[in-house]
């Protein structure tokens, strides 16, 4: 960037116009599988089984219940695909809202190998009242007497098909029999069903129910009847409540399977990812403290931005430290624990607090310049190493300690930065109710008001012992929970540090500028899963004799040391290092534009990310493939923010930021519809570009919204998204027509056949990007076609806001922010449109 720092245009109400959307199809759509049997035989081996279920029912009446427990006239049933096809889960779910005699619970998958191929089969868990039953029953009848007529809605002719009744539905069921508490563990096959006669700790998930509380003491009434444990902890999902209950499999099947409310269980999750480092190897420590406390200045005022360190504690007795964070910024989740840092743990809070305060102090240390410090810090404490007995819902805890320093100060802007994670919960990308509760508290809803946050999580640490493990081991090692989740900024690790002394005999692992040793990917993660890491920062690299790998305090960040006065400074590294790093970033962003949206915030993080040489494997950005790129996203994320490119624009390099909201889904004859998009007309140098002619000019545009979790198991069917809503972006082409590039957005614009373009746009990133809630490409062409790419769509897709009928969230508004860069060489692109937008007096900057 030119040495010309400016700020940032944000663009006021306007420039855009709200334009009705509807989905352009093109034609086709995935085709739904459905396997050929016998009709006769299949249909009635299905009335069998049905039979047997409905018998159940008289069974259960007859039974004496003991008492003091509770028992509703309910039966929980799996139905199970056939191998290699999936059930029709919509119509296993359809009437839910019509009526309560059936619903969908959860669905799970189980993998074989057939032949050499992997192939699935499917199990849906369904709660049933008898007349669910029954209603299954009809609908075999159906199948057995009747096929599906067809009217031509011109002619009104009638033609029979010959295809029975509720064929997609009912060829594709293998067995329908009655559930065990098995069929709700929703965790395998990455971890079995516990097959145990030990009590033990379960994650419960609640179905939410009408009567949610009477229902909820039913359960507990039962579970303790039953003689299981009730963790304390509660986390509010959108359509769940989770609890932690312990207890023995029969203890928990004799109480929750007799009430109509239990959707699945999973495996509580530990906290298991600390890093010890406790070498110190600096001369003279004391004086370089001493000099970097006398050239640290304290710009701290009532509006500082704060950043909230939840992890071991905090020792706020560190000189660096003690300015920035006052006892009464310091909390913890258990007052026995005190406030102070774990130390024999490695005294990780505090390092991550002075990072996210100085940066690396290697680098503030070498150098004579002043520091100044416009941000503050809050501790909770939500981990002890000695009190490990009692496991917690951990989701629920985060929204515990992120709610308690805004009843303090409540109109504080934060930061969150979250440096603990379980590397023993990784299901290739799938939300957790860690990961949920992380997407809510940035989302706002955990929250009385709203209020969205900036949430900043590590990834998660690689442990390499061995020269030959790294990289591969980092390439099939997943990204922690809660790391998966969709809007917190997950933050992973590159390094720089390559600088050891030969005579130690050792050298550095990874080399200048690539992956470091410490970070995970999502390489293996399902495809639909967000690409995580969002970014990489610096992590430090480890040492290698060329056989063995261990830690070298050469090749480490600074940071400060927990046992503080014994000892002043500390070799950090890893992920909890870079995510403070990240914290330190995000804090001085908000500090400089404190009016901008977290959305925002995180927006311009990951849009001022770029990728090194070495990442690139020395190849040319242009000659990657699409398998490349998405190794890339799913290893380095968007690559390493820059923060000047964040906080400025240039003379060459001109940022646009609009931050708006939209209502992507209207309720239309009871159902979900797409409602509008948004058409902007950015203000552009297009004199300028144009008199630069063939100069190469790239445009960068990130969509950065935060999504409402909806977690769970029914992840197979198209209407179970776990995002609330889906929101992307397109340019117009040079040379595009208005009308043509409206018609490619949105069916809703009519325009003649032989007009529409559909061909795709010159985008790098291109699909591999279209995950999770931020969307971010680039595109690189001559100034004069960028003169014309001014036009700009956001439009929705689709989220369980349009397809979840009975959560009633058709209308709701959500947020965006809209960020656009265009940077050439030889020209002011800045000032043009800066006085354009000043002389309009629709200036925000």
């Amino acid at each position: 960037m030119a040495n010309d720092p400016k700020p940032h245009i944000k663009l006021k109400d306007g420039y855009h116009q709200n334009l009705p959307y509807q989905y352009p199809r093109a034609g086709g759509g995935s085709v739904f599988s459905v396997i050929e049997r016998n009709r006769a035989i299949h249909g009635r081996s299905l009335m069998n089984q049905l039979t047997v279920i409905r018998q159940q029912f008289q069974i259960d009446q007859e039974t004496e219940i003991p008492e003091n427990i509770i028992k509703d006239d309910v039966i929980y049933v799996e139905f199970t695909s056939e191998w290699g096809y999936e059930l029709k889960f919509e119509s296993l779910d359809k009437d839910t809202v019509r009526n309560t005699n059936y619903q969908l619970l959860n669905i799970r998958s189980e993998e074989r190998e057939n032949n050499g191929e992997i192939e699935y089969r499917y199990n849906a868990t369904l709660l049933l009242k008898e007349g669910g039953v029954s209603s299954f029953i009809d609908k075999v009848n159906q199948y057995l007497t009747e096929t599906v007529i067809k009217t031509n809605r011109e002619t009104g002719e009638r033609t029979d098909t010959g295809t029975p009744k509720n064929y997609p539905l009912l060829n594709n069921i293998q067995t329908i029999q009655l559930a065990t508490l098995k069929a709700f563990w929703t965790d395998s096959p990455e971890i079995p069903f516990p097959e145990t006669d030990e009590s033990i700790w379960w994650e419960v998930w609640f179905r939410k129910t009408a009567n949610d509380d009477e229902r909820m003491a039913h359960v507990f009434q039962n579970l303790q009847q039953s003689g299981c444990n009730i963790g304390a902890s509660e986390l509010e999902l959108a359509e769940h409540r989770v609890r932690l209950i312990k207890g023995t499999v029969p203890q928990l099947a004799h109480s929750l399977l007799l009430l109509d409310n239990l959707s699945e269980l999973r495996k509580p999750q530990e906290i298991a990812d600390f890093i010890l480092h406790k070498e110190v190897g600096y001369a003279d420590v004391r004086e370089y403290l001493a000099d970097l406390e006398a050239r640290t200045d304290n710009r701290l005022n009532e509006q500082s931005t704060l950043v909230c360190i939840i992890d071991s504690g905090v020792n706020n007795q560190h000189p660096l430290i003690t300015p920035f964070m006052p006892d009464a910024h310091r909390y913890t989740l258990n007052p026995a624990w005190g406030h102070q840092d774990s130390v024999d743990n490695g005294g990780h809070g505090t390092g991550v607090a002075s990072l996210a305060l100085y940066g690396d102090l290697i680098e503030v240390l070498a150098s004579p310049d002043r520091v100044q410090i416009f941000h503050a810090l809050e501790s909770y404490k939500i981990f002890n190493p000695y009190d490990q007995n009692d496991p917690s819902l951990y989701g629920a805890l985060t929204e515990e300690a992120v709610n308690a320093p805004i009843v303090d100060r409540p109109e504080a802007k934060r930061v969150y930065c979250m440096t603990i994670t379980d590397k023993t919960f990784a299901f290739q990308g799938r939300p957790s109710a860690w990961s949920s509760a992380l997407d809510k508290i940035a989302f706002g809803t955990a929250f009385e008001p709203k209020y969205q946050q900036v949430f900043i999580v590590s990834g998660g640490n690689v442990s390499i012992t061995q020269h030959a493990e790294y990289p591969a081991k980092n390439h099939l090692e997943s990204i922690h929970d809660p790391g998966q989740a969709y809007n917190a900024i997950t933050v992973g690790t590159y390094t720089r540090k390559d600088r050891i002394d030969i005579a130690t005999g050792l050298r550095p692992l990874a080399t200048n500028g690539s992956m470091a040793p410490s970070n995970s990917t999502s390489l293996l993660w399902q495809q639909q899963w967000p690409n995580k890491p969002d970014i990489v920062l610096e992590g430090g690299n480890a040492s290698t004799n060329g056989t063995d790998v261990s830690d070298h305090h050469s090749l480490k960040i600074l940071a400060a040391d927990a046992e503080f006065p014994n000892y002043v400074f500390l070799p950090f590294g890893d992920t909890s290092a870079a995510a403070g790093l990240a914290a330190k970033m995000a804090a001085e962003l908000r500090t400089e534009y404190p009016d901008f949206w977290p959305e925002t915030i995180r927006g311009l993080m990951i849009h001022s990310a770029d990728w090194t040489g070495q990442m690139l494997s020395g190849r040319s950005i242009n000659t990657l493939n699409e398998q490349d790129k998405k190794n890339l996203l799913r290893t380095f994320g968007y690559g390493v923010p820059n923060i000047e490119r964040a906080r400025h624009s240039a003379n060459n390099s001109l940022t646009l930021i609009a931050e708006r909201e939209i209502q992507p889904y209207k309720r239309e004859n009871s159902k979900g519809q797409y409602n509008e998009y948004h058409l902007f007309e950015l203000p552009w140098p297009a004199d300028v570009l144009e008199g630069l002619q063939a100069i190469d000019a790239t445009i960068t545009i990130t969509l950065s919204y935060y999504i409402e979790p909806n977690p769970g198991a029914k992840r197979y069917s198209n209407n179970y998204q776990y995002h609330s809503h889906s929101l992307d972006f397109a340019v117009i082409k040079p040379n595009e027509r208005l009308e043509v590039f409206k018609r490619r957005i949105s069916a809703n614009s009519v325009l003649p056949e032989d007009e529409i373009n559909n061909s795709g746009e010159p985008w790098f990133i291109g699909r591999s990007g279209s995950k999770g809630s931020i969307r971010k490409d680039f595109s690189t062409m001559s100034a004069i076609e960028m003169s014309q790419r001014n036009i700009v769509a956001v439009f929705p897709k689709n989220g369980w806001y349009k397809t979840r009928k009975k959560l009633n969230k058709f209308d709701e508004i959500v947020r965006y922010s809209l960020i656009v860069t265009i940077k050439t060489e030889g020209a002011d692109i800045y000032t043009p449109v800066f006085n354009y937008i000043e002389n309009a007096n629709i200036i925000d900057v």
